[in-house]
């Protein structure tokens, strides 16, 4: 006489199979999409940290007048394009992949008012990240390329500042260099905790990196 299951045996061991993937799976996909976005982040910062090292040591640095007479595009041409693999530059929004000038958003909805326009230099590596390089911002005279966009997959949504979109900024030192950082590096625990939020994502990578470079249980992810 042979044993085997019966057919309501089996359909309830699917259902709790089911069940259990279903509880599962996003965590795992969520888990391992953080750790990619970590990764693609630590990459791009050397990438920039290589280049801007390489161009000091060449040329020096630029005055903020001297990068806004020279424009966006001849700026980093000179001071950036020789040290960094540069697929291709973007003129425009469309052309980076945008369907909008202003295509950034916070967790919440919320649009980050950044333009994507000629006044920025727009370029992908090989790695497809887009940098948005800008150069001085209205009438301040910000130094040279102080701030840095980055989104790691380009034009592709979902455009979220602190998931696939980061700030970064550009330490000076004119003596011996600066370095290129995430935006908010230098300031307290508690400006970057409240700069890292579902309606403010602008400090998201110095709170990646203040956690020893991992998306913890206290990042906005959702």
């Amino acid at each position: 006489m042979k044993k085997a299951f019966t057919l309501a045996e089996v359909l309830i061991t699917l259902g709790i199979i089911g069940v259990v993937a279903a509880m599962t799976i996003p965590t795992l996909i969520s888990t391992h999409q953080k750790k990619a976005t970590v990764t693609k982040l630590q990459r791009a910062i050397s990438i920039l940290n290589q280049a801007y090292r390489l161009s000091y040591d060449d040329n020096g640095e630029a005055s903020a007048q001297e990068a806004k007479d020279m424009g966006a595009e001849k700026y980093f041409k000179q001071y950036w394009e020789p040290y960094i693999k540069v697929a291709r530059y973007c003129k425009e929004y469309n052309d980076c992949g945008y369907d909008k000038s202003a295509p950034f958003h916070t967790l919440s909805g919320t649009y980050y008012g950044l333009a994507v326009n000629s006044s920025r230099a727009k370029f992908y590596t090989l790695d497809g990240f887009l940098y948005i390089v800008l150069v001085d911002q209205g009438s301040t005279n910000i130094t040279a390329a102080t701030q840095i966009y980055l989104d790691l997959n380009g034009g592709q949504k979902p455009n979220i500042l602190g998931r696939d979109v980061f700030i970064l900024n550009r330490i000076i030192d004119e003596k011996k260099g600066g370095s290129v950082q995430p935006y908010c590096y230098g300031s307290s625990n508690a400006y970057v905790n409240n700069n890292c939020t579902r309606t403010s994502g602008g400090c998201c990578a110095e709170k990646i990196r203040r956690a020893g470079w991992e998306i913890d249980k206290s990042y906005p992810w959702k």
